[in-house]
Formats: structure tokens, C-alpha cells, sequence
């Protein structure tokens, strides 16, 4: 096995590898359209020689999958990556949230300093790229495999949902995600018996996710002319109650990641709550104490938490602030239910098939991943909850150099070193798991 390991590692090609992470790139895929890019993908897993599937979920949705049959009496393993970008590349969608664009943050890759820069190069087309390449490098050795191997390109799995904002209604296919692509997948195709998502995670081994909800928290006020302010003046700002909910919160929130705080045998969940936005008034009548202003909240739960116990408590925190304010008044809304947290044991035979593979390519023994991957979610979440056991393993931006600091302002990226050690485990993995038939890994 070792000599046959060490022929597929010396037939990855970096330069092919670059290229395909380079051309999903340029392929715009914000969530909501991600039709080309899945078919691009499609067509380059037929050039491969596998079986592909079109997997149409709308008019601009799709899924891509692809298939390396097995024998069929062996394991059935999926890679599965999002195809759909975090941000859109929009200026004027990103730049509230983003500030002026950097040309990373554009779907329109280069090349510089070991890095390739672009939307989507780091999460997450590049994870796709090193799996697609792992998965062409087996296929071309012509060794025998137990069971299936696919690959999985879905659709809106970026952490975004529609809702009504008091400015603007957040509706439509540009903001679902949340896993919509890997649900879709699961209710139209069979359940495999191993999943590896390609998240970056710097080729770390992470078994465990966070899961969230998102929370909107209308506070109300009373409008009024502010130039009328006095002793007589009858307006409350939902602004200035909304600071008080803030402040109020974010105290709060030292003690629920405190109390929560989970060790998934591997590495640990410290959830968070996050106010990430906020809206209302007249932005071009800024003359009135505004009745409304909402607040938009990100709240992590851990594998140890039933969902509901953090609505509850986050309740109850909403309920302390308000009673010493008697003209605070709010109204909150569940608008994405991302739960439960799961997690894959750390002495599963997937988890530790894995960090084998990454200690043979990277010589390095893991000890624990780091702090703030697994708070993160992704669609591993989405298997583990149909009983998948899923681990996450990918390739991340990297290190910039002490001379090349400016990088950092170049917006998104994957390091190319990342990329190729991330292919390299995913040969290793694949030739441990597929060449195994089921009555062996039991």
C-alpha cells in the first residue's frame, strides 16, 4: 500500500491543480447562482471519466455530482465542498458588511507569492479543487476500489437566510444557504457511509461543529421631530434602547461561551452570540428618533446543548435588560434554525482514519485543532444529523510572509502549499478507506 500511495502522490500535478482551483473561481457563484459553476464541475468530473449527475435543484441552482464506482462491497466515501461564495463580489451588496472591495474579494483569480487570490479561492473552491484532483489521481492508477467514491459540489451552504430587514426585504434564492445545497442533496441521492468536507481548516482534522441560529431583534420606540427636543419631548429612540441591548449582551455573552464551553476530544466549541447588523430610521432624514430598529444576531449552540436551552437563556438575558428600562420594548424573531451542534466521536473510524492520513503526508502528529474551527459550522452538520459520520479537512489561506504583510489586504485567498498537502491526504485517505471491504473496517 505504501509503495502504490507514494506512485499517486508523485502524479499530482500542482500546476493543474492551480489551474482548476483558478477556474471555479472565475466562475461567479454567489449563493443563489451557482448553475455554471456546477456545470463546469460536472463537465470536468466527465473528462475524468466519472460518472457524473446534474443534480438541478431551480432555473439557477444546481449540484454537482460525480461518481468512481467501487466493486460495491466496500465503504461508500464522499467529498463534499459548497460551491456558492460567502460574500457576492457585488460592491454594492458587500461593501456594508466588507468596506471598499479588494480585488480578492472579486470572482477573478491571480497568482501571487505562493497564494491564489479571488472569491471562493479559500472557502471554498479550493477544498473542491484538492478532492476533484485526489479523486482523478486515484482514478488514474487503475487500482481496485471496495466502494464508491463521489464527489459533491452543492449549492448555498454559506451561512446566510432570508429576512425582512426594516430597510430592505432580504428575500430569494441569493440568500439561502444554510445548508440548502447538501439538504437538497440528501433528500434525491443515497446516504453515503463516510463524509469528508473540504472546509479550510489549514488541513486540520476537525469531528465536531457548532450549530447557530439567527435571531432578529426588533426593538420600538416612539418616532419624533428630535428638533422639538425638551421637557414636552414625547420620542424614544429605538436606536438609543437598541445600545442598551448591545451593551447588555455582549456582557452576557462572556458568560453563556463560559458556561458552554465544550471539549470535542480533539479541540473545543466556545459558542458565541454576535449582533452582526443593524437597521432602521431614515438614513436620509437622520432629523427623527426613529421607531424602529432592528438587530440581527448570529447565537452558537454545542453538541452538549438541547437547541432550545439557548433561546431560553438568551430570553432571559433579553428579559434582565429590560426590566431596568421600563421603555424598552422588543420583539425577537427565529429567521435561521441551523441545529443541532453534532459531532463525530474522536476514536471513530473515519476520524482516525483521517488524521492518519494527515500525519503520513504532513509528518506532524495532531494534537488538537485550533480555537475558533469548530465554533464555525458547515454542512458536515447536515450529514451527521441523517447518523453520516463526517469529519472536516481542507486547505486554508495560510501564513503570509513577514515581507509580504500587504497581502493581507488583498481580501481572499488559499496558499498553494495548503492545496497540495490537502490533495496529498485525500489520496491517503481514499486508499486506506476504498480498498477496504465493509467486514474488514468492522
Amino acid at each position: 500500500m505504501n509503495d502504490l500511495l507514494e506512485k499517486a502522490l508523485a502524479q499530482v500535478n500542482e500546476t493543474n491543480l492551480a489551474n482548476l482551483v483558478r477556474s471555479l473561481v472565475d466562475i461567479p457563484s454567489t449563493t443563489g447562482e451557482e448553475w455554471e459553476c456546477a456545470k463546469f464541475l460536472v463537465e470536468h468530473m466527465r473528462e475524468m471519466g466519472l460518472e457524473v449527475r446534474f443534480q438541478e435543484i431551480s432555473d439557477r441552482r444546481a449540484n454537482a455530482i460525480g461518481v468512481l464506482k467501487g466493486e460495491g462491497n466496500g465503504p461508500t466515501l464522499m467529498f463534499n465542498g459548497h460551491l456558492d461564495t460567502a460574500r457576492t463580489g457585488v460592491e454594492s451588496e458587500d461593501y456594508a458588511a466588507l468596506g471598499p472591495v479588494a480585488p480578492g474579494f472579486k470572482p477573478k483569480s491571480y497568482e501571487q507569492n505562493g497564494f491564489i487570490f479571488g472569491l471562493g479561492a479559500n472557502n471554498m473552491k479550493g477544498g473542491v479543487a484538492a478532492a476533484v484532483t485526489a479523486i482523478h489521481v486515484v482514478s488514474k492508477l487503475g487500482v481496485k476500489l471496495r466502494g464508491d467514491l463521489i464527489m459533491t459540489g452543492v449549492a448555498g451552504e454559506s451561512e446566510k437566510a432570508p429576512v425582512e430587514g426594516a430597510l430592505r426585504s432580504y428575500r430569494g434564492p441569493r440568500y439561502q444557504g444554510s445548508g440548502f445545497g447538501s439538504r437538497y442533496l440528501l433528500t434525491h441521492y443515497p446516504l453515503p457511509d463516510y463524509v469528508v468536507v473540504c472546509e479550510p481548516t489549514s488541513c486540520y482534522v476537525v469531528n465536531a461543529q457548532a450549530g447557530y441560529y439567527f435571531i432578529k431583534i426588533t426593538v420600538k420606540g416612539r418616532a419624533a421631530y428630535s428638533a422639538t427636543l425638551g421637557p414636552d419631548y414625547k420620542g424614544i429612540s429605538a436606536i438609543e434602547k437598541a445600545y442598551l441591548i448591545i451593551e447588555g449582551l455582549k456582557e452576557w455573552d462572556a458568560e453563556y461561551a463560559r458556561r458552554h464551553r465544550y471539549e470535542t476530544g480533539m479541540g473545543v466549541i466556545e459558542p458565541h452570540l454576535n449582533i452582526g447588523s443593524i437597521d432602521g430610521g431614515w438614513p436620509y432624514k437622520p432629523s427623527y428618533a426613529t421607531a424602529i430598529c432592528n438587530l440581527y444576531a448570529d447565537l452558537r449552540v454545542t453538541p452538549a446543548m438541547h437547541p432550545g436551552e439557548a433561546l431560553n437563556e438568551l430570553d432571559s438575558a433579553l428579559r434582565t435588560i429590560a426590566a431596568n428600562d421600563p421603555q424598552l420594548k422588543y420583539d425577537t424573531e427565529v429567521y435561521c434554525s441551523n441545529v443541532p451542534a453534532t459531532e463525530t466521536n474522536a476514536d471513530h473510524y473515519l476520524t482516525k482514519t483521517c488524521l492518519k492520513a494527515r500525519e503520513f503526508i504532513t509528518g506532524l502528529k495532531q494534537e488538537q485543532f485550533p480555537s475558533g474551527l469548530a465554533p464555525s459550522t458547515n454542512d458536515s452538520n447536515i450529514f451527521r444529523r441523517l447518523g453520516v459520520p463526517a469529519v472536516t479537512c481542507g486547505p486554508s489561506g495560510g501564513k503570509v510572509p513577514p515581507d509580504a504583510q500587504y497581502l493581507l489586504e488583498e481580501g481572499e485567498r488559499l496558499s498553494k502549499d495548503d492545496l497540495l498537502t490537502a490533495t496529498k491526504i485525500y489520496i491517503a485517505l481514499i486508499l486506506d478507506i476504498c480498498t477496504k471491504n465493509k467486514n474488514e473496517i468492522a
